[in-house]
């Protein structure tokens, strides 16, 4: 049997040829492990804030949020009515857990798991549905966990270290940011019923509450809307609302005088005032 030459019995170019070879598998096996690093999550509030979830080869999409709420002991999940209507699977979606450390599990309120998304390639969670449908869960651009992911997904030179740069604070309140036409287009007026609390810019409580009737008819059109009596804002009591309705996904409040105003749908479930219409108002529902 011929022996293979041991490492001392190789000749000096030989020596140079392995040390080549061994150099550069020490080389791409790190930019390959640098490149598809796994997010690693240790706990929910890392994950907390505005997702996107969506189905593969399809158009539906939907924003949640998902909010750690330490009072309650629960990882809630946030969506408007007509994300699961939408995309079904959601219809019992009411928390979130991080398992382990490259998973998210949306689940129902007794924490039963109904999908386990897996993280992939540093840009998305993919979770498989009860038929074989993937679904896709991605974080909003600027949250904390998409940067996190970017930073995963981006090859560094060994020694590197992200450094964490501070923006200045802004000047102005971020504009209302409205849900995609696609899902706020599913909404019935049934969904919009209800009580609602009054908030100024910066979500200041107003103190005053309007309730959306869906059975009562208005008497300029639509359905009805109150204000409730104990009301102290000036400018909400002298607008007044007597009616409502919802016109392409969008509520429209009409005045005792006649005029309207319109408020879009957020991805936290709140209904802001139109910027172009003036100061900032919306409805949160109690």
């Amino acid at each position: 049997m011929r022996k293979m030459p041991n490492e001392q019995s190789l000749p000096p170019r030989a020596h140079l040829r392995r040390a080549g070879c061994l150099a550069a598998g020490l080389v791409f096996g790190f930019w390959a492990d640098t490149a598809h690093a796994a997010i690693a999550l240790s706990n929910p509030a890392e994950v907390a804030g505005q997702w996107d979830i969506s189905l593969e080869d399809s158009s539906r999409t939907c924003r949640m949020t998902l909010r750690v709420d330490a009072e309650a002991g629960q990882n809630a999940v946030n969506m408007p009515a007509g994300c699961r209507r939408s995309l079904p699977i959601l219809a019992k979606v009411g928390s979130f857990e991080v398992p382990s450390a490259d998973h998210i599990a949306l689940a129902d309120q007794t924490g039963t798991p109904i999908l386990d998304f897996t993280e992939e390639s540093g840009k998305s969670f993919t979770a498989s549905g009860p038929e074989g449908e993937t679904y896709r869960l991605v974080p909003v651009s600027g949250s904390f966990m998409q940067k996190r992911m970017v930073q995963a997904a981006s090859p560094q030179a060994p020694g590197f270290q992200a450094v964490e740069t501070k923006t200045a604070a802004p000047t102005a309140a971020a504009a209302p940011t409205a849900m995609p036409s696609r899902i706020t287009a599913a909404l019935k007026p049934s969904d919009l019923a209800g009580r609602y609390a009054v908030l100024r810019e910066g979500n200041k409580d107003t103190g005053c509450m309007i309730t959306l009737d869906d059975k009562a008819r208005a008497p300029k059109g639509g359905f009805r809307a109150s204000l409730a009596p104990a009301c102290r804002d000036q400018g909400i009591v002298i607008f007044d609302p007597m009616g409502w309705q919802l016109v392409s996904g969008r509520m429209v409040l009409t005045a005792r005088k006649g005029h309207s105003t319109h408020l879009d749908l957020q991805p936290d479930n709140t209904w802001a005032k139109d910027p172009k219409e003036g100061k900032g108002l919306s409805l949160k529902k109690l």
